[in-house]
């Protein structure tokens, strides 16, 4: 079994086979907070919102290759609890997205995600973060001028204007509705709207790929339009590199952690298999090498 202090530079052993931690590979994580208005501190060390939207962005620049790990908010793992003077407390497992409500909405609150989401993949170093307020999503999305998807739910209780079976370019609110609104669309789960969050980003990575080739400045321009609603350790330089590393580099598409979700005692939890997070963290952030000494 891999166990959360092997994540090092030591080689590790799993099902009779040597691992080595590719030092070079960096991971970044998004998250879409479900909290109105711009981004900026609650006044309360429990108010910061829940992270709906978990991605985790893994750059390998030996390999070239580009990966996104799409991770369930109601992941059920261990989340540092935060006390009123924002130092640990204690620990509780809970879903995934709680993590972000310890703090104040800030840093605070990233970090505190940032920390519960490398528990989860047993120790895997995360190198940066950006969190974003939802009602940033218009912004995004007609920054790229619209991203066309086939709306496969009914949304009729939310949003009408969006037309179950059609095709559609999403602009501003329905942008919003399409990523946002999960209750009362199609069967309201989570795993749904996950499903969408995909296809979504498929065809927003397709639009921002030609503004940015149209336009060099297109990340500047975006990191700036969106900094009001975004709490991030990335710095607008930094956005732009990376930018530029993801569509250069060959997509290894969107990955997800196989498990199950169940109805807890009032929320949905879901539950990864270990396996499937042992298996995705060597595979993303290890090398098979020879027997130590071998």
């Amino acid at each position: 079994m891999l166990q959360p202090d092997q994540t090092d530079e030591a080689p590790l052993q799993y099902q009779g086979k040597w691992y080595q931690r590719n030092q070079d590979t960096r991971t970044y994580l998004v998250m879409g907070i479900d909290r109105p208005g711009e981004a900026g501190e609650t006044g309360s060390y429990i108010g910061g919102g829940q992270a709906d939207m978990l991605m985790l962005l893994v750059l390998d620049p030996v390999a070239k290759t580009s990966t996104i790990l799409q991770l369930n908010r109601d992941t059920m793992t261990e989340v540092e609890v935060l006390g009123v003077m924002g130092d640990v407390v204690g620990t509780q497992t809970m879903q995934l997205c709680l993590a972000h409500g310890y703090g104040t909405g800030v840093e605070d609150s990233c970090e505190n995600t940032v920390r519960a989401v490398s528990n989860l993949l047993y120790g895997t170093p995360i190198d940066g973060y950006a969190a974003i307020q939802m009602d940033a999503i218009p912004i995004l999305n007609d920054a790229v001028g619209g991203v066309t998807v086939t709306i496969e739910d009914d949304f009729s209780d939310v949003d009408p204007s969006l037309v179950q079976g059609e095709e559609m370019t999403l602009h501003g609110q329905q942008a919003y509705s399409y990523l946002r609104y999960r209750h009362y669309v199609g069967d309201s789960t989570n795993l749904s709207r996950m499903r969408r969050h995909r296809t979504y980003l498929a065809e927003f990575s397709k639009q921002a790929q030609k503004a940015l080739l149209e336009n060099p400045n297109f990340i500047n321009t975006l990191y700036q339009d969106l900094s009001a609603y975004m709490v991030t350790d990335i710095s607008g330089a930094d956005a732009g590199q990376l930018a530029q590393q993801f569509y250069q580099y060959t997509s290894q598409g969107v990955k997800t952690l196989e498990g199950e979700a169940k109805l807890g005692e009032v929320y949905m939890e879901y539950y990864v298999d270990e396996e499937s997070v042992i298996e995705t963290v060597l595979q993303l952030f290890y090398t098979e090498t020879e027997q130590p000494g071998g």
